[in-house]
């Protein structure tokens, strides 16, 4: 099929999910910083009573943005503050960005969780609970409009299961979803909706340890995901390698993950961000141009294998 009548199929599909708030749109590439200047505020238990701790990284020039709810990896116990360069810079073109995790989560138990144990209903509950903690508390902590109708989940590796709970819970919520290196047990049968989703791996995070695991993988979510979605794999990089640098080293030195030259490392994050700022501009805020950034491989600057894209959608429009 054409790439000009897969951006046309696209395009129906993206004006039947937009309505609202209009939003703050960037014109520029994706793979370059944004425009906007980014600010940071920290919720935690002790500080606002926050259920969960988040970070929520955002423009300073007031208007109205799309919002982000990211979940990082071993399902939101690694600290948002190890993803923060990559946050920020996606914040830079147009978000409000919240980071959230689960490393000193209040806990509560259902009857039927043993004494000092979550269960995955437990977690998932909490991650939804903090979304709506946040759409109250952020009202007032802030001169910008947040357009919580334009709302993408982003995650990464074993929080991308949390997320896919969270969808499949309330998926009229959500407008589209990032995954970015997932796992889960939970990504076995056909969706029955549609949402846009952007599928991303690494080469070596199926080496070594195997931090992603094939068969659990993003071919799986891709395999599973109803149209439109796309699916990449980025050559020579691995599972820990967008990280900050601190806990990049931590990853890098116990080896727990494979990890690339750490030279490359900037580029790398640049290029990762660059490529969900891609996702997100086209799906909450509307520009059909920032999609030619990764659905075409033409535009993408670092080498890529597993390169698919399923644009052409025949129940269009229809969540």
């Amino acid at each position: 099929m054409k790439q000009s009548s897969c951006f046309l199929l696209c395009l129906v599909y993206l004006a039947s999910i937009y309505s609202g708030q209009c939003v703050f749109v960037n014109n520029g590439n994706p793979y370059n910083d944004g425009p906007l200047r980014v600010g940071e505020l920290t919720l935690s238990k002790t500080i606002v009573n926050s259920p969960l701790h988040s970070k929520v990284f955002f423009p300073l020039k007031p208007d109205t943005y799309a919002a982000v709810y990211f979940i990082g990896g071993l399902g939101g116990l690694v600290p948002t503050e190890a993803y923060e360069i990559v946050l920020s810079k996606v914040a830079s073109h147009g978000f409000f960005v919240f980071g959230v995790d689960a490393l000193f989560p209040v806990l509560s138990r259902s009857p039927s969780t043993s004494p000092g144990k979550q269960s995955v209903g437990d977690t998932v509950e909490k991650y939804y609970s903090q979304l709506i903690w946040l759409k109250s508390y952020m009202r007032n902590q802030t001169t910008s409009t947040i357009a919580w109708d334009k709302l993408a989940l982003v995650c990464h590796s074993a929080g991308c299961d949390d997320t896919l709970q969270l969808i499949l819970g309330n998926r009229t919520m959500y407008t589209a979803t990032a995954f970015l290196e997932p796992y889960s047990k939970n990504a076995k049968t056909k969706m029955n909706f549609q949402m846009p989703a952007f599928m991303y791996g690494t080469q070596l995070s199926e080496e070594g340890l195997h931090c992603a695991i094939k068969g659990l993988d993003w071919d799986q979510f891709y395999e599973v995901w109803l149209c439109p979605k796309i699916k990449m794999e980025a050559i020579g990089f691995g599972h820990c390698d967008f990280l900050d640098p601190e806990p990049w080293e931590v990853c890098h030195v116990t080896h727990y993950c494979k990890t690339t030259n750490n030279t490359r490392l900037p580029q790398y994050r640049q290029f990762v961000q660059g490529a969900v700022s891609s996702f997100l501009m086209t799906t909450l805020q509307g520009r059909a141009g920032a999609l030619a950034y990764i659905s075409d491989i033409r535009n993408v600057p670092l080498p890529v294998m597993d390169f698919k894209t399923d644009l052409n959608c025949s129940l269009i429009g229809k969540k």
